[in-house]
């Protein structure tokens, strides 16, 4: 092979090399080490100045690298580049000298014949050196950081090798600048993750440590969160007289702010000291206190219950949400209990809402449960929807624990998934007898 077609084999490995290792990089400061100990063996130059206008008034600029041949090819340069580059406002901002003429104007340009030893800013750094190509690259069109190539020889550079380096510059400098915005974003996701899981773990405190001994009432429960911190809801309220209160609630949207305001909701339900006596007027005393928050967009829908142990019965206001079911303990039948309900909370005021109530008979099941169970979908966008809710119900004995099982058994063979798009809350209440 002549030899010039083996130079141009060797170019051409060094930069494919480049350009297959660069591929792979997994910060920006890897994407700048290798380019800056391969490209140079193609195209050496003696002195390589890097600057950024970013942030600065019209005749300021900042350098941001000296570097020296000799210093790009050992593997020193590369040495001192970070993962992720030091922010540009650490660095010192200057005015005039060579670099301020040659990044005044936003056009790249080749300099013969320079006395670059004169430069204020740059003199000794860029002693003996005699012509520069000065390559803008540009960011959302403006001509934010350049690369500044010197060499010894006053007629060191061609046209061509302009029009080259000014090419190569900015497809490098977009992909370096791309990978610094994708490690911003990883930072901000990671950081954000962060937050979710905090406000969720704060929003898993607030639920019940343990279910309650109430009497008469075999109990189990499920909360299951979505990968958002979410705003699902329930809980136990004894009072005073011995009758019990139970929450299922669901605060539209997903997110901080729904978990807000389901804590907003846990702390206005665990602060109520009466005197009201039906689950309606409960639910009035809420709905005031957060529209008294003035928080618009954000609705909650709710049930609530109370119970009373020597009766059995259950009396209750449905606020939006949806209709409980009742699994008779003696035939096996499931129904939707149907009521008269009224519109969710933090919606409007005055507020009223009916109440309805059931009385239950020994092995009655309650199941209580969110829109995040029969609105799950599956791949074909189907959603789980009541009748597959009502088809597990049906198939389990009733007992609180095989609700749990039953229902989760369904979910999974319907949406083939054990990630959710919104938490999923289950409260099953069986009447096993007076105590």
């Amino acid at each position: 092979m002549p030899r010039g077609e083996q130079d141009r084999s060797k170019r051409l490995d060094i930069i494919r090399d480049m350009i297959v290792r660069a591929s792979t990089a997994k910060a920006p400061g890897e994407v700048a080490r290798i380019w800056a100990t391969q490209y140079w063996k193609v195209r050496p130059v003696d002195v390589m100045v890097t600057a950024s206008r970013r942030g600065c008034e019209p005749d300021e600029y900042r350098i941001t690298g000296v570097r020296h041949l000799r210093d790009m090819i050992s593997g020193e340069v590369a040495r001192q580049i970070p993962d992720v580059p030091r922010p540009y406002t650490d660095l010192p901002i200057h005015r005039g000298g060579l670099v301020g003429s040659l990044v005044a104007e936003p056009v790249p340009r080749l300099l013969s014949g320079l006395d670059a030893d004169a430069d204020p800013v740059l003199g000794t750094a860029l002693a003996g050196m005699r012509s520069v190509i000065a390559v803008p690259i540009y960011d959302q069109g403006q001509a934010l950081n350049w690369t500044l190539q010197f060499r010894a020889e006053a007629d060191g550079f061609d046209p061509a090798e302009l029009e080259a380096a000014f090419l190569i510059a900015n497809l490098v400098g977009h992909n370096h600048r791309r990978m610094v915005l994708s490690h911003e974003v990883q930072q901000l996701n990671a950081a954000l993750r962060e937050q979710f899981e905090q406000v969720a773990r704060v929003q898993k405190a607030l639920l019940p440590r343990e279910i309650p001994a109430i009497p008469g009432l075999s109990i189990a429960t499920s909360y299951l969160t979505s990968e958002q911190a979410g705003g699902d809801y329930y809980d136990f309220f004894p009072f005073p007289d011995g009758r019990w209160g139970i929450l299922i609630a669901d605060v539209s949207g997903h997110g901080a702010a729904a978990a807000t305001i389901m804590a907003m909701l846990h702390g206005i339900l665990h602060a109520y000291a009466g005197p009201a006596t039906t689950p309606g007027e409960v639910m009035a005393y809420a709905n005031a206190r957060l529209m008294a928050a003035g928080i618009e967009g954000t609705f909650v829908t709710a049930f609530f219950g109370i119970y009373d142990p020597p009766t059995a019965t259950l009396t209750y206001a449905r606020c939006g949400h949806n209709p409980p079911i009742l699994k008779d303990g003696t035939t096996g039948e499931v129904r939707f209990l149907s009521g008269r309900g009224g519109l969710p909370l933090g919606v409007l005021e005055p507020y009223e809402v009916e109440n309805d109530s059931v009385r239950l008979r020994p092995q009655d099941t309650i199941v209580l449960y969110t829109d995040g169970i029969t609105e799950a979908f599956n791949a074909s966008r189907e959603m789980f929807g009541p009748e597959r809710l009502d088809a597990a119900l049906t198939a389990c004995s009733g007992a609180p624990d095989c609700v749990m099982d039953s229902v989760h058994a369904a979910l999974f063979k319907h949406t083939g998934s054990l990630a959710r798009r919104d938490d999923q809350t289950l409260v099953a209440l069986r009447y096993v007898g007076r105590a």
